[in-house]
Formats: C-alpha cells, structure tokens, sequence
C-alpha cells in the first residue's frame, strides 16, 4: 500500500471516529444536510425514518436513496460495502421481503457499533444481517459469499486503488446480478494538485473518475456499465447512480 493509501485511510479512520463522538453529527459546521433531514430530502420512506430510535439517523450521510432501485430489483442476498450505521441495511431488509441475507462492511468499529444498537431494536430484522469489520481496498481478504446485489452508497471514491478493489469485487457478484454505486463522477477535469490533498478525498471529490476511466476499470474486471443515471450535477462533479453486471448478463 503506497503511503497516500496508508494516509487515506488514517484520515478516513479518524474522520468517522469524529463523527461518532460529535453529538451534532458528521460535518457539523458545514452547512449541509445531514441525518435525518438529509433522508427525508433523499424521499427515504418516512415510515421507516419514523420508525428509527431517537439519535440513530443523526450520522447518516447516504449519497443517495438506493430503495427504488433496490425494490425494483427484489435481491435475495445484499452486500453493502461500507454500511455505515447500516440504515441502508435496516431499511432494505424491512423493505424486502424476499430478502434471506444482507451482509454489511465498514471499516470503522465506531460506526459498526453504531449499527449493531440500532438493529438491537430491530430483533426480526437482524435475524437477517450480518455486519463486520472490514477494509474494503483489500475483499479478497476475507470470506464473502456471492451476492445478487452489491451496493456503494457513497464509499466508491473513497477507495485508492479502484482497479483492484474491481478485481477483488467481480466474483462476489452473481452472473446476473447488479453493482449499485451511488457517488460522484467528474463532469469536468479537477484542477491540478487537487487529488494529491487526502482531505479532498473525504469529500468523495478527490478520489472521483470521469465516466471514461471508471469503464475502463469496470471492463477490464470483466463487468460492464449498464447505465449511469444523473442525479444531480454540481460542476465539476455529478452525483450519480451507476449500475454495473457482468459482461456477459442476458447471454
């Protein structure tokens, strides 16, 4: 791991241990939604807002609300890389009924800890996730199942070395199954220097491709873009839903 890596992932580590302890939530002194009010500007469903514990929704920082898609795709296996708190998680297995197992990675224990007290509250719910300890710069470290679906809601340009992580990821995906990533694509070169600063990459910016270099890296794993779906396009970034198979899906 070359030593920007090894800073990357020091910041990253710190950062969400801050967000943990900060009772005013992730970036407070920026003003942009967060917690609750972001989900509910994302149109999450409100009964499952409603139905969250007091403070548990306080760190949620989604890219994006993943539910339609994911509904419309009815997985009966999830891995979600980079779960967070797992709302995502919550929220999926409650919104699917057909759904036997979702298992949940993140690299920070403070923010698993955070998931495991929420879903203590969710015993029926739980049953069906699994949540660990895990970098995600390195899968082929662990034993992963295969899964119908994988989902990235916002932890896709936190990661150094995209081309291996693809590597990694491709045969965790079924042959017909769905990579749902919801983060941001460059809609314009960043200027010059601005990705060599690891605090730019906690911003998801720094570590963003063009829609070019991610089908160059996503064809090389053997997988293919399906389609890239703007959501909204703050230049020189666009927050996007990319949903990604293998090459071969419908052969």
């Amino acid at each position: 791991m070359s030593d920007f890596a090894k800073q990357l992932n020091q910041a990253l580590q710190q950062m969400y241990d801050r967000v943990c302890s900060c009772e005013d939530g992730l970036l407070s002194p920026v003003a942009i939604d967060r917690g609750i009010r972001l989900l509910e500007n994302l149109n999450y469903p409100t009964n499952l807002i409603e139905n969250l514990p007091p403070g548990s929704g306080d760190v949620a920082f989604p890219c994006a609300n993943p539910l339609p898609r994911i509904i419309s795709l009815a997985p009966q296996t999830i891995l979600d890389l980079g779960c967070g708190t797992a709302l995502d998680a919550l929220f999926c297995v409650s919104s699917l009924p057909g759904l036997q197992q979702l298992t949940g990675l993140d690299a920070s224990s403070k923010l698993l800890a955070k998931g495991e007290e929420l879903l203590l509250h969710f015993p029926a719910e739980a049953e069906k996730i699994t949540l660990f300890q895990a970098d995600l710069n390195h899968l082929s470290r662990y034993r992963l199942e295969i899964s119908e679906l994988i989902l990235m809601n916002g932890s896709f340009n936190l990661l150094y070395d995209k081309a291996g992580f693809f590597a990694d990821l491709a045969p965790l995906l079924t042959k017909n199954g769905t990579l749902l990533i919801y983060d941001f694509l460059l809609s314009e070169a960043l200027p010059p220097g601005f990705s060599d600063e690891v605090d730019n990459w906690l911003w998801n910016i720094g570590g963003a491709l063009n829609s070019a270099e991610l089908k160059k890296i996503v064809t090389d794993a053997g997988l293919k873009i399906i389609e890239i779906n703007e959501i909204e396009r703050i230049d020189p970034v666009a927050r996007c839903e990319i949903i990604i198979s293998h090459e071969k899906r419908g052969n």
